[in-house]
């Protein structure tokens, strides 16, 4: 059942970032790689980074060994022993690569931020460096299937769309990174929306991948939910946008359809209106789009008085509601997608309704541990 392989990759992956967090955060301490109290910083003791390094890795060996299992296995028997042969497909596993090498390209880019510090250029160039590789492997798109009927050939502006995609997806991950677990937290959520979506369009490759990121995520979860143990860094929140832009451009690659790319970034809608939002109050007050501030979303929310963990809940019922909202659109299994959407909408206004979000702003509580403010 492909189910079961779904679940085989999740639970590597579950595993491996669960059992190399602590290693992780060792390190960081060990190397003082932490992030600091004071400025514009809200956390209020210093916390380790580089909690991207866990999931690279849980996500690097749950694809490795649950990438086979996304092919046809031929069982035989040769010389009385039974053979399991798993085929190498070019077709699929050169792009896969490419993601992969590009993964660890961007994750070495978030190292070096987390642990130096780089300026906003030469993160942007990196990111650049590491869309290319997939690029170069056969990740692009080309050709995307027109709703109104026939085909759109892109061609060469199809890899700049590419690259643009990767970057982007790169810093608005790294922009909504700023409280306990929120990023982390989307991101696991985005990988389910893309589970769906592929699985029920037959791209087993890619929903394998998406079950491994989900894993991965899930494991790194208790050590970055609030109160932080570890922050994701650059190093996580780049490489969580880096794998879910290509995880929708391999869908989009593989099926030829703008559905594969709109799914993901309707789950994204938090982050990606939070970073719309970012970009243009800095524009507006001829700021850096780049300068760091404390007008986020989630920011937004504990003015009013919600603690963190309510904050991170109410967008994660936001992030669900429009992930499933997205798979609706798409025509994917609706009956049970429409009680899925009316939980998720009655648990949302309930909260709002026990919080008081919906009534006027209250000072920001106390409550532990907040990330940096991007």
């Amino acid at each position: 059942m492909l189910i079961s392989r779904f679940l085989v990759a999740a639970a590597i992956g579950l595993v491996i970032s669960y059992a190399v967090t602590p290693l992780v955060l060792w390190t960081a301490v060990r190397f003082r790689v932490l992030a600091q109290p004071g400025g514009r910083h809200i956390h209020r003791t210093p916390i380790p980074r580089l909690g991207g390094i866990a999931i690279y890795a849980g996500f690097l060996v749950a694809v490795m060994a649950g990438l086979p299992l996304s092919h046809a296995v031929r069982v035989g028997v040769e010389s009385r022993q039974v053979v399991l042969t798993v085929p190498y497909v070019p077709g699929v596993d050169r792009p896969i690569v490419g993601l992969l090498l590009g993964a660890t390209l961007i994750t070495m880019v978030g190292i070096i931020d987390d642990t130096w510090g780089v300026s906003p250029l030469q993160k942007v160039l990196g990111q650049v460096a590491a869309a290319a590789i997939p690029i170069q492997f056969g990740i692009g798109m080309d050709v995307l299937t027109n709703p109104m009927g026939g085909m759109i050939f892109l061609g060469p502006f199809g890899l700049v769309l590419t690259a643009v995609w990767f970057v982007a997806l790169s810093n608005v991950m790294n922009l909504i990174d700023g409280i306990d677990g929120l990023a982390t937290g989307i991101a696991t959520i985005a990988s389910g929306t893309v589970l769906f979506a592929a699985s029920a369009a037959g791209d087993v490759p890619t929903a394998m991948l998406a079950a491994a990121l989900i894993g991965s995520t899930l494991g790194f979860l208790p050590y970055n939910y609030n109160p932080a143990r570890i922050f994701l860094g650059d190093t996580g929140s780049m490489l969580l946008g880096y794998l879910l832009a290509g995880l929708s451009v391999l869908g989009a690659y593989k099926s030829y359809t703008a559905l594969a790319l709109l799914v993901p970034l309707a789950a994204l809608g938090v982050p990606v209106l939070d970073t719309a939002l970012a970009i243009t109050r800095r524009w507006r007050t001829r700021r850096p789009i780049f300068q760091a501030d404390t007008e986020h979303l989630h920011h937004r929310l504990l003015r009013r008085g919600l603690s963190q963990r309510q904050t991170t809940v109410v967008l994660y019922l936001v992030t669900g509601i429009l992930g499933v909202a997205a798979l609706l659109a798409s025509g994917i299994h609706r009956f049970s997608l429409v009680a899925v959407l009316g939980f998720l909408l009655a648990a949302l206004a309930f909260g709002a309704r026990r919080t008081g979000l919906l009534s006027a702003p209250r000072a920001a509580p106390a409550d532990g541990h907040h990330n940096s403010a991007t």
